[in-house]
């Protein structure tokens, strides 16, 4: 039972969603007898042992906050196939961008898995009209290349995993991939019960901070994730508290231009950059009056589940996506006036809280939790070696 986990950045996880996910499930794969490689992006060809998880190095296209996803995973592809050809049965590749890749792991007739994640191609459509125009070819070249990998992604592997029905039922409809199951994730927890509120309240402090006086966003900086919706809204509501947004800004992107400029001379919006430690994470989440979540694409988000483990209000752009993880455990809006408004009606208590914090738990106990996730999983990779095995 040899697995290889392709496409994330690597473990320990510090970027994002794909990166937990990639360490949540490997390690509980070990634990049942699998043996585990996980590639991770870095200066050279190294292989070492990460809590009894393989990790293999290899040498990447990157920045602080740029990747090149496809060469990365054919890089880590050609290198796994060189040296452990004989020790991996099953490639999964977690993203889209693999799909390139997985030609050669099929080539090879390794046992194939694709996650083409959450309709990549649709956020270029998004963040295009943010971008200056003399890079329009550019985007428009990178949508159609998204587009080619999600096509590929649906038909190159023995399974296409979904971690969204609505993903699932998009991908049927769209590409009729030959087997395609649906796979949630799981919710990271992550604050420890051992701090005291006085600890809390010192490291909401550090921040400007007090229990309960702001609301929260935590979210990579991309107009997909309508962050310029949020603080457009926050302006227009009757509030006094305050907007913290957690996430990778960069001076450079026109993006995060647009949203400084939205939040210029505002001392009540703080734009603050990401927070790797997880308690600092935690208690920011847990002592949030209300979080905000205005993802548009993407299934299945990581970061939103993390908030639901606080059972705090969350106000949640109404797509398909957000209410099939949320259902009635959210609060949902159309527009900025719409946000503004269910802000004000929030902060006058006209929502049954008792009912949002009953079924965000249902949520997470039943449908996203990790031992299940991992469960599944391990379903449909013993299919797939016996099936290799004959």
């Amino acid at each position: 039972m040899r697995i290889a986990l392709i496409g994330s950045r690597g473990i320990p996880g510090k970027y994002g969603g794909t990166e937990t996910f990639v360490e949540e499930l490997s390690r509980r794969l070990v634990r049942e007898g699998f043996q585990v490689y996980v590639t991770c992006e870095s200066d050279g060809f190294l292989e070492d042992e990460y809590n009894g998880i393989v990790r293999v190095h290899v040498p990447s296209l990157q920045g602080k906050s740029v990747t090149i996803p496809s060469i990365n995973d054919v890089i880590a592809t050609l290198y796994l196939l060189s040296k452990h050809s004989n020790d991996v049965d099953v490639l999964y590749y977690v993203s889209p961008d693999g799909a390139l890749a997985a030609i050669f792991g099929r080539l090879s007739k390794k046992r194939i898995l694709i996650n083409p994640d959450g309709i990549e191609w649709k956020r270029l459509v998004r963040r295009i009209q943010f971008v200056p125009f003399h890079l329009f070819p550019v985007y428009l070249a990178t949508m159609i290349y998204m587009y080619l990998m999600e096509y590929l992604s649906c038909k190159l592997p023995d399974v296409v995993v979904a971690d969204s029905l609505g993903i699932k039922e998009n991908l049927e409809r769209r590409h009729k991939p030959r087997r395609v199951v649906y796979i949630a994730y799981g919710a990271r927890e992550l604050l420890p019960s051992r701090l005291s509120k006085w600890e809390e309240v010192r490291i909401l402090r550090r921040f400007g901070l007090e229990p309960f006086g702001y609301y929260l966003t935590v979210a990579r900086i991309v107009a997909e994730n309508n962050i310029h919706m949020e603080i457009e809204g926050f302006k227009k509501a009757n509030s006094t508290k305050k907007l913290v947004i957690v996430g990778n800004f960069n001076k450079n992107d026109p993006y995060s231009k647009y949203l400084f400029k939205l939040a210029k001379n505002n001392e009540n919006i703080l734009l603050l950059d990401p927070i790797y430690d997880r308690e600092a994470l935690g208690v920011l989440r847990k002592n949030a009056f209300a979080y905000i979540h205005a993802y548009e694409v993407g299934g299945t988000n990581p970061s939103l589940l993390e908030q639901m483990l606080f059972k705090r209000p969350i106000l949640a752009y109404d797509v398909p996506f957000n209410k099939e993880v949320l259902q009635e455990g959210g609060i949902y809006f159309k527009d900025a006036g719409d946000l503004a408004n269910k802000m004000e009606m929030l902060e006058r208590g006209e929502f049954d809280l008792k009912l949002i914090k009953k079924t965000q738990i249902k949520r997470i106990r039943r449908q996203y939790n990790w031992e299940r996730v991992a469960m599944e999983y391990e379903r449909v990779f013993r299919a797939l070696i016996r099936r290799a095995q004959g």
